[in-house]
């Protein structure tokens, strides 16, 4: 057995023991003799008197003694150490060892006022203090990224730092390949041949965090496979780590809740024991200061499941927004709430060009067209003029103009090529009105290609006609015009049927311009072309029912909303979805701008070169690539036009990974029976078993000066 103490800097304390005896002795009085007859007999009696007395004092010395000296040692926290299981092990020999210590999302969970982490490091550094001298040791850090482990060496300074400088992060951890890989530096070419082999892991036995449907772990050395001793340090001690969580968080525009109006959906789990019942959910909209709470709920989750739960929300305004989610704070707090950025489509000012007006609204060209527009969802606010009334409109209080079947501009063509330089949006659909010559006079300048002449793919009316009306082929899906169209909704474009369209040239005037989509044929239906700061779309078809039956179809509602948002700026044109913590993020800066810094979630600024020094890489100008260590908000500083600012587009979410939420433990039955059954393995409540057995002396000595307080107390009665 072996002595240690905790704090061995403050045993100097132990002096303070020699304070009764100084104090003894600094106040003994010797008497002087003076003879007197007199007081003899008292002289006699007062000896006797003094010898029941000095057993007293000898008492009350050794009782203050005992009382300074107690205090000061248990300041010092003594402790006598006895080596556990594992270390008497050591006596059949040494062993090469591998520490693994868990470092993943689970272990941030909160049992007291201490993570995991802290215990399952402690424990982790107690195995590593009971091995001896002669056995070469390694550790494995499982956090974020690939498990990294060195071969097994004597440098047990080195391994001691490993453990002590890790820290516990935010993202998903694979045990089993983190046990492969310290199994992979046990059976490395500098690990001691012949030594037999342990592995020693510091975890909390989240199942979440273990694969055992694949082959148990095995050492491979030359003489084959070879299952080592394994140790499995609980560092939850057996007790149960219930939690809730939000795990999933999605927005999409709902028109219930008004215009500009989301629905936003949480999906929340409870991985626990008993059902969550009447929890607050907070619905918070903004960052900062000006964030604001407009939606408090109550949610119910059934024990070990998993719920929905939407919320509606209409934004003030349009743009870059922030929505978050919570619950309240459990023992692993950084999976209780989740964020999300949003674009908020702001208000488009649509001016509505009616080309082939009609008393009935079904042949009217504009109908559809302005019925999508103005629909109560709808961000955008038409104006409907015909031709007639085109020339006396005041295009500066618009943002896109929409051209349907138009003859002839009358004499505006210049000035709508400025509105479009300047910035605003063109949209230009065909039909019966359309010269293709004329049009090339007027808006040559401005069509993404010249037009050509009319085809016909089918005859209105006819069946055999209809049959061989062209459908639209190549889509470019990823568009920010057409991105809304996922899953079964691209049905809904891919099924229209196109009897009529114009052919567009070969060639492109101004800058190439962009096929949006195709017919069949190949001829192009949607095109897109910049001019100046603004765009135009051209689609060579109509927008009402005489070339197309796209109006009555439900793409068509969508996509019209789309396109004007588009052509005035207002949508986004590339926003990633949320990611992990751990996985890595592209940011897309605009022209001119370069990134400064980031902004967490605790609002702290990493700079660009701690950035660097993290991972940031830049793959190409303009384009930054990062893993985000923390899950959270996190906002971005750019530099453009000489000065620094928080760039609110290009803000994104990280969320905790829901595979960390997961809390459920592991039977330690099922574990050790994939690690060989319990002749190869273990699972240990704490590290005494399998590192050092400590007797807390200290404690001893505090019980023992309060015995010596209570004693002199009675000796002085």
């Amino acid at each position: 057995m072996n002595l240690g103490f905790g704090n061995p800097a403050l045993i100097w304390g132990l002096l303070a023991a020699a304070i009764p005896l100084v104090v003894h002795l600094f106040f003994r009085r010797r008497p002087r003799p003076t003879p007197f007859p007199a007081i003899d007999f008292v002289l006699r009696a007062r000896r006797e008197t003094q010898r029941r007395l000095r057993l007293k004092k000898v008492l009350l010395f050794t009782a203050r003694t005992l009382l300074l000296a107690a205090i000061a040692a248990a300041i010092a926290r003594p402790r006598a150490e006895q080596p556990g299981e594992a270390a008497q092990a050591v006596a059949r020999g040494p062993r090469a060892t591998a520490i693994v210590l868990d470092a993943s999302g689970s272990m941030r969970y909160r049992l007291g006022s201490h993570p995991l982490f802290d215990r399952a490091r402690a424990d982790a550094l107690g195995a590593l203090a009971s091995l001896s001298p002669e056995e070469p040791a390694t550790a494995v850090v499982c956090g974020a990224g690939a498990p990294q482990a060195e071969a097994p060496s004597f440098d047990r300074a080195a391994v001691r730092r490993v453990l002590e400088r890790a820290q516990a992060s935010a993202a998903y951890s694979d045990l089993s390949a983190c046990v492969g890989a310290a199994l992979r530096a046990l059976a490395s070419a500098k690990a001691q041949e012949g030594l037999p082999k342990r592995l020693v892991v510091a975890t909390d036995l989240a199942a979440s965090a273990w694969r055992l449907d694949g082959p148990a772990p095995a050492v491979e050395g030359p003489q084959g496979a070879v299952r080592p001793e394994v140790s499995v340090l609980d560092a939850a001690r057996g007790a149960g780590l219930p939690n809730h969580a939000v795990v999933g968080l999605e927005a999409e525009p709902d028109p219930a809740a008004g215009p500009r109006g989301y629905r936003v959906t949480a999906l929340l789990a409870n991985h626990a024991a008993a059902p969550l019942k009447d929890a607050p959910l907070l619905l918070t909209v903004g960052t900062g200061p000006a964030a604001k709470t407009p939606i408090r709920a109550f949610t119910e989750v059934p024990a070990g499941g998993a719920t929905r739960k939407s919320l509606l929300h209409a934004f003030a305004e349009g743009g870059p927004a922030v929505v978050q989610v919570s619950l309240p704070e459990d023992g692993l707090p950084d999976d209780d709430a989740r964020a999300l950025t949003v674009v908020v489509p702001r208000e488009v000012r649509a001016l509505v060009v009616d080309g082939a007006p009609s008393p009935v609204k079904y042949r009217d060209e504009a109908y559809f067209v302005e019925s999508a527009l103005a629909s109560p969802a709808s961000p955008v606010r038409p104006t409907l003029v015909d031709a007639e009334a085109f020339p006396r409109a005041d295009l500066s209080r618009f943002d896109v103009v929409f051209l349907l079947n138009v003859r002839t501009l009358g004499g505006r063509a210049a000035e709508l090529s400025r509105f479009v330089e300047a910035g605003g949006g063109l949209f230009v659909s065909l039909g019966d009105q359309v010269d293709p010559e004329l049009y090339g006079r007027e808006l040559g300048p401005l069509l993404p290609m010249p037009l050509h002449v009319e085809k016909t793919a089918g005859a209105r009316g006819d069946p055999a006609g209809a049959l061989r009306a062209a459908r639209f082929a190549e889509v470019a899906w990823d568009h920010p015009a057409l991105s809304i169209f996922t899953g079964d909704a691209r049905e809904g474009l891919l099924g229209v049927r196109t009897a009529r369209y114009m052919l567009a040239k070969p060639g492109a005037r101004g800058a190439a311009p962009q096929v949006l989509m195709t017919f069949e044929d190949g001829a192009p239906a949607l095109v897109e072309a910049r001019r100046g700061r603004g765009r135009v779309l051209l689609f060579t078809s109509s927008a009402d029912r005489d070339w197309t039956d796209w109006p009555i179809r439900t793409s068509f509602l969508p996509a019209m909303q789309r396109f004007a948002g588009y052509l005035a700026g207002a949508l986004e044109e590339r926003r990633e979805p949320p990611s992990v913590v751990g996985a890595r993020r592209k940011l897309r800066l605009g022209q001119g701008e370069a990134l400064v810094a980031l902004i967490g979630p605790d609002g702290r600024e990493r700079s660009r070169a701690e950035l660097e020094r993290e991972g940031l890489t830049e793959e190409k100008p303009g384009v930054v690539e990062l893993s985000p260590a923390e899950p959270g908000l996190w906002q971005v500083k750019i530099a453009a036009g000489g000065q620094q600012r928080v760039e609110p587009r290009l803000a994104f979410a990280v969320a905790f990974d829901p595979r960390e939420s997961d809390t459920r433990r592991l039977e330690p039955s099922e574990l050790t029976a994939w690690f060989g059954g319990a002749a190869h393995a273990r699972v240990d409540g704490d590290a005494r078993r399998a590192g050092v057995r400590q007797l807390p002396l200290w404690s001893i000595l505090l019980a023992l000066g309060v015995a010596a307080f209570f004693l002199e107390g009675l000796l002085l009665a």
